[in-house]
């Protein structure tokens, strides 16, 4: 189970973003690197051909900071 930051949840809503594509992006990313803050960030471009952004707490894997188009 993730936890999702007020952000997080915000960004889905305007996005349209649902929790199975975060889930999809974390699972299998294509991308894999880190923010100036230490935050790991995971990129994938989905089965439907949306790519997706999502950061996650360097200190809590399973808190999801972010999430974005790209």
């Amino acid at each position: 189970m993730y936890e999702y930051s007020r952000h997080a949840r915000y960004q889905m809503r305007e996005r349209a973003i649902t929790r199975a594509e975060i889930e999809a992006c974390l699972e299998a990313h294509d991308i894999r690197y880190t923010d100036k803050k230490g935050n790991p960030i995971y990129k994938a471009e989905l089965e439907t051909g949306r790519g997706i952004k999502v950061v996650v707490a360097q200190d809590d894997p399973h808190f999801i900071i972010t999430v974005a188009d790209y």
